[in-house]
């Protein structure tokens, strides 16, 4: 989604921003699945996310939504979900959004 600057005048780019939020688009710098390790933290490699970043997440299987995941810390280029331990393979999706 481009989401326009603050003062843009031209309605069709300030609608079509509408249209987009309202069909669920977001403005996240980066979206996608990772996997849980079978420790306690996995850290996750993110090109784009800095420190204080929003990093959010939702479990794509039920091992993962068991996991108890919390975001430990949020770093330049990676960030880390802490978790329990438990077996391999449980995925989950994350966006990295601007602090």
């Amino acid at each position: 989604m481009n989401l326009p600057g603050p003062q843009e005048t031209n309605p069709a780019r300030i609608v079509s921003a509408l249209r987009d939020m309202a069909e669920g688009a977001t403005n996240a710098l980066s979206r996608t699945d990772a996997v849980l390790g079978t420790d306690t933290a996995t850290r996750i490699d993110s090109r784009l996310c800095v420190p204080g970043a929003l990093v959010t997440y939702a479990p794509l299987d039920a091992g993962a939504a068991a996991a108890g995941i919390f975001l430990q810390e949020a770093a330049r280029g990676y960030f880390v979900l802490g978790h329990a331990p438990g077996g391999a393979g449980r995925r989950v999706r994350f966006e990295v959004r601007r602090p």
